[in-house]
């Protein structure tokens, strides 16, 4: 499609692209729901597998639908959502991180409290997460100096 597309023409292909995203991802998540639940009942690992490829194909699908999309697939108001969702997740994961991490190393090292390792391997996973997006941050900041 290299001829100019009409606003209307424009939200067509986007409202027809996000389907076929939102259905690939569905049919993914769904398939591998599926077929853990069949490995649950069956005990048989390739039901793990098929619904590892089925998951791995609607990724596929996903990607596809992003590359082949001749219009951008967010409008502003959906990139006005997701800045919002993302202040909100950096600030819960911030807030977790901030809180946790201390009291985590305080608490077990006192001995007054050993948290759970679920709990102790999400608030140390957090940290993590933290320095990833301030690498990330630091590194989009130089390249765009």
């Amino acid at each position: 499609m290299s001829e100019e597309l009409t606003a209307k023409q424009r939200v067509t292909e986007r409202e027809r692209y996000s389907e076929w995203i939102y259905r690939a991802v569905g049919a993914g998540g769904a398939g591998f729901f599926l077929a853990t639940a069949a490995w649950t009942l069956t005990d048989e690992p390739l039901a793990l597998y098929a619904g590892l490829v089925v998951y791995w194909l609607g990724c596929l699908g996903m990607g596809v639908g992003y590359w082949r999309s001749p219009v951008s697939l967010r409008d502003e108001f959906e990139r006005h959502l997701e800045r919002e969702a993302n202040r909100v997740t950096t600030l819960f994961v911030v807030v977790v991180t901030i809180v946790g991490v201390p009291a985590d190393v305080v608490l077990s090292t006192t001995g007054v409290y050993t948290a759970p390792a679920v709990v102790r391997g999400a608030v140390w996973g957090y940290l993590l997460l933290v320095f990833v997006f301030v690498a990330a941050h630091w590194y989009v900041k130089r390249r765009h100096e």
